[in-house]
């Protein structure tokens, strides 16, 4: 994810391009139609622009219609990406205008599931929400769009109304843009041309007003390399993991390296007896390189077998839906990178035993009494200062892991402000073919609620144009009748939903004044708004709000009529959350009415008693008998959308929880292994302490106190370490501090206990020793 280019010819030419609105609460916006036309003609660093909006079509005929992925694109998108049709051809520039836009490019799956790779598809028509659409063009195999992880089936060209066209259109922001740079520009040049550009169209704007606003908004417009703002969320978060990843790579070397420091000192007596019978060094160095390499490949071997099973473990933790989760696999670099690390590792640790033989005195060899007799007090201070290493680094790890679920644990205990428990929601689209105005959409969304809330268990149901945690937030300027901000103060753009009589019983979103929306709130009464709790004390502090009149929209002197777009407030609901639960900055919400401007996206929500996944079949029934034309899809529950806005901590948070467990239990076994192998070469020492009088509960102290000793020194390293780390990963926690007393005492206990339970197997065989056989044994 973070070393691979982005799947695309001069992928590092690639840029992304966004409107920001830093005062208004909107750092990240979306871009014009304008913006697209301004930006091809008036920055010159860029080669070609492009604007795209992800969509969905219901295709086919009555009766057997199917919801599709779509994307509309302007003509210029697949030249940008440097990306050209296998069959056909791409979009045409008059293609962009309405009434000539009805050209399809199938993208390459699509093409082969729907039309079996029929190399004749092109001239045929799609049905695409009821109209015909031409096929032109058939995409490569695995085309996607960088950071998605699943394909669209097909494409269609944007049509700008010519409103869209001009400056009057500007800041009606609905679609993403990327650019190329043209050959020898640089991104700053794009930039510093870009602010020019910006500079020049508001002065240009002929509404002095809203020139006032943008700049008090702190409006700019951002260009960002392409890969480096698509990762722009989870680059710490994988960076994190890289670095969890390389400890627990050094404890398992530490393992090995103490691990080779004792096989070398037991085959010290060999290696020396053989060079003294006039073996060859350097065939002696082959033999043992020659080990090392095949302890080194086994390894690796048996690492990438394991590594391909945990991959497919990797969907259970939703790491596929990260920006380019979809593409991790074990393809031929991981393979040569990992078989290459395990044979260094190996070659580097085991080379241990000769680099002993080449610097040690045979003749010392010889002298010494056996692998019984005591160890060397430099050896037992190289292994001693290892697992002291493998306990700090794995305590680093363990905070860290430890920092990042009690993060998550902060995230989880976030109120979103409604109750997601037994609510459900899907979408019915309506296409403009056959609900071409209000009162049609009107019509059918009404009989539509009227059947689902006679189904049994259905305690509520509405119907609305956005869900909070769906990724698809709508917002513009709103103030009270009358607003006159404060000199350098910005509008705000809060969320705004249009819903049905019950959206705000089924999502459990408490009325704190006023009224909720009623059955007469439709086309032609008098124009009504709820507004949350934040923006009643945001504009009417102290007050009540109801009555009063909210302008949407506009600014106050734009308009010469203002009556339109005034509506009066009847309630006040409390603030929730909208995107994700640990939103660093509340702009508030208002709610219309969804009678009085009905849109032809209307999301299906349910409130039910029991599983909320058992009245899907129900509602797809009831919207397949009334228009057999119209899908019921995207179904999911209101848990899921909250869980899917936790992947990006969830994910990462588990995986480092994973590598310490690891560490763990590494380390368990370096402070093991090395306290086993002391036992083994004290064993006369030991046999000697017992015969004069030592009892076994000071034996067991000595054996233990010298582990817990390399314990603790350990801690106190790692505590150091930990304080360093754990402020690199500040920017992803969420309530806790780097130094969390709770999460630091927890791991030092842990890690403590861990070494005490290593400690003690070795402690008991030294107890064990018979004295007799330890000083009579060679």
């Amino acid at each position: 994810i973070l070393l691979e280019p982005l799947p695309y010819a001069d992928a590092d030419r690639l840029v992304t391009v966004f409107n920001s609105y830093p005062g208004a609460g909107a750092e990240r916006a979306s871009n014009g139609g304008p913006d697209f036309f301004f930006h091809r003609e008036g920055i010159e660093a860029f080669e070609e622009v492009a604007n795209y909006q992800g969509w969905g079509n219901t295709v086919g005929e009555a009766g057997s219609t199917e919801r599709a992925q779509s994307m509309r694109v302007t003509s210029t998108f697949f030249p940008v990406l440097k990306v050209t049709p296998i069959l056909g051809r791409n979009f045409l520039w008059e293609e962009m205008e309405p009434g000539n836009h009805q050209k399809v490019i199938l993208g390459n799956e699509y093409w082969q599931d729907r039309y079996g790779g029929d190399e004749t598809v092109l001239g045929q028509d799609l049905r695409v929400d009821g109209v015909p659409f031409t096929i032109v063009g058939v995409l490569p195999e695995n085309f996607r769009l960088a950071g998605q992880s699943q394909p669209r089936d097909f494409f269609l060209p944007i049509p700008f109304r010519p409103e869209e066209r001009t400056i009057d259109g500007w800041h009606s922001n609905n679609y993403a843009q990327m650019a190329r740079l043209a050959p020898g520009a640089s991104i700053e040049q794009a930039r510093a041309q870009m602010d020019a550009l910006t500079t020049r169209l508001v002065d240009e704007w002929p509404i002095p007003e809203a020139r006032q606003v943008l700049e008090n908004a702190g409006f700019n417009t951002q260009i960002h390399p392409a890969k480096e703002d698509m990762l722009r969320e989870i680059r710490n978060s994988l960076l994190m993991l890289w670095a969890g990843v390389g400890f627990v790579l050094l404890i398992g070397c530490v393992n090995i390296a103490n691990l080779m420091l004792a096989r070398s000192n037991v085959r010290m007596r060999e290696l020396a007896t053989r060079l003294a019978l006039g073996a060859d060094r350097a065939r002696l160095g082959k033999q043992l390189l020659t080990e090392a390499v095949l302890l080194g490949a086994i390894g690796g071997v048996l690492g990438l077998i394991f590594g391909y099973g945990g991959l497919q473990l990797l969907t259970t933790l939703g790491v596929d839906n990260l920006p380019r989760g979809a593409n991790i696999s074990l393809d031929g670099t991981v393979f040569t990178f990992t078989l290459l690390l395990g044979l260094g590792a190996g070659v580097l640790f085991g080379s241990i035993p000769l680099v002993q033989v080449n610097r040690t005195d045979l003749n010392a060899v010889f002298r010494q009494e056996g692998r019984t007799g005591t160890a060397g007090r430099g050896a037992i201070l190289l292994r001693s200062g290892l697992v002291t290493g493998q306990v700090a680094i794995a305590f680093i790890l363990l905070i860290s892991a430890g920092l990042m679920l009690r993060s998550f644990q902060e995230v989880l205990a976030v109120d979103p402000g409604f109750e997601p428990e037994g609510v459900v929601a899907g979408f019915a689209p309506l296409p403009d073919s056959r609900y071409p105005d209000d009162p049609a959409r009107v019509q059918f969304t009404d009989e539509l609620l009227r059947e689902i809330r006679a189904l049994p268990g259905v305690s509520f149901a509405s119907v609305t144009t956005q869900l909070p945690f769906s990724n698809n937030n709508s917002g513009s300027v709103i103030v009270p009748e009358g607003y006159t901000p404060q000199p350098g103060e910005s509008l705000l753009a809060p969320y705004q939903t249009w819903a049905v009589t019950q959206y705000f019983e089924a999502m459990e979103i408490p009325l704190l004044e006023g009224r909720t929306f009623e059955a007469g709130d439709r086309l032609g009464a008098q124009q009504v708004i709820i507004i949350d709790e934040w923006l009643a004390n945001r504009y009417f502090p102290g007050e009540s709000p109801l009555g009063k009149r909210m302008l949407f929209g506009t600014v106050s002197g734009m308009e010469d009529d203002e009556e339109p777009f005034l509506y009066s407030i009847v309630g006040v609901v409390a603030s929730h959350r909208q995107n994700n639960l640990v939103e660093s900055q509340f702009v508030g919400a208002y709610y219309f009415p969804f009678a009085q401007n009905p849109g032809s996206f209307p999301t299906v929500l349910l409130k039910t008693e029991g599983d909320p996944m058992a009245f899907v079949e129900p509602v797809r029934a009831i919207v397949t008998r009334l228009d057999p034309e119209i899908p019921f899809f995207g179904v999911r529950t209101m848990q899921e959308r909250i869980d899917e806005s936790l992947v990006e901590r969830q994910s990462p948070m588990l995986l480092l929880m994973i590598f310490a467990g690891v560490a763990l239990f590494l380390a368990g076994v370096g402070i093991y292994g090395a306290l086993a192998y002391s036992v083994t070469q004290r064993t006369r020492e030991m046999g000697i302490r017992i015969a004069i009088g030592s009892s076994s509960q000071e034996v067991f102290k000595l054996v233990v106190g010298q582990g817990l000793r390399v314990v603790g020194l350990g801690l106190v390293i790692g505590g150091l370490g930990s304080l360093a780390f754990s402020r690199l990963i500040q920017s992803l926690l969420y309530g806790v501090q780097p130094t969390d007393l709770k999460v630091m005492g927890c791991v030092a206990l842990l890690l403590a206990v861990t070494g005490m339970v290593a400690c003690v197997l070795p402690a008991r065989r030294a107890t064990r020793i018979n004295p007799v056989v330890a000083l009579t044994t060679e």
